[in-house]
């Protein structure tokens, strides 16, 4: 997956195309150079192993007490982005949630990174992804190929609301 950069990744890991580009800005002192870079979305490190340097995703799997799972985008250790899913593995579905990228990041493919590690996670799941609240979170969904969400999960509904 390639997105934009707004400074050098310095992971090993990543590529870097040969060419640089300049951003365009309003005001030519806020011009910076930008980057293309790789990021395999298949690698993603656990919380205490995650290098600090560079672009890399973080994944928290869920804990014993919930069926969220949660995987972060860090830049140089920072979060600049967050998306979190539930799956049901007797079903074999799996939901998208909410889908985050703090502002100053926002239109570099951030969103659409995330999206695809948490699809990577469970590449043989049928994956589904409601349709978000705010004008921001709807233009973004919009633009990425999911299905609407369907009937829930009998599994996944609480006992109380049987």
């Amino acid at each position: 997956m390639f997105i934009a950069q707004d400074h050098p990744v310095t992971t090993s890991s990543a590529q870097l195309c040969e060419t640089c580009r300049r951003v365009e800005a309003c005001d030519p002192s806020e011009r910076h150079l930008s980057e293309w870079a790789h990021l395999d979305v298949a690698v993603q490190h656990r919380p205490d192993a995650a290098p600090q340097q560079g672009l890399v995703l973080v994944a928290h799997p869920a804990a014993s007490d919930t069926v969220i799972d949660r995987i972060e985008l860090r830049l140089d250790g920072a979060v600049v982005g967050t998306v979190t899913f539930t799956c049901c593995p007797a079903c074999r579905t799996a939901t998208l949630g909410y889908v985050h990228v703090v502002a100053g990041y926002r239109r570099l493919g951030y969103g659409r990174t995330l999206v695809a590690a948490a699809r990577e996670c469970l590449p043989e799941y049928r994956w589904t992804a409601p349709l978000p609240d705010g004008v921001v979170a709807q233009a973004f969904r919009a633009r990425i190929p999911y299905p609407p969400a369907g009937p829930p999960c009998v599994h996944r509904i609480s006992s109380r609301d049987r």
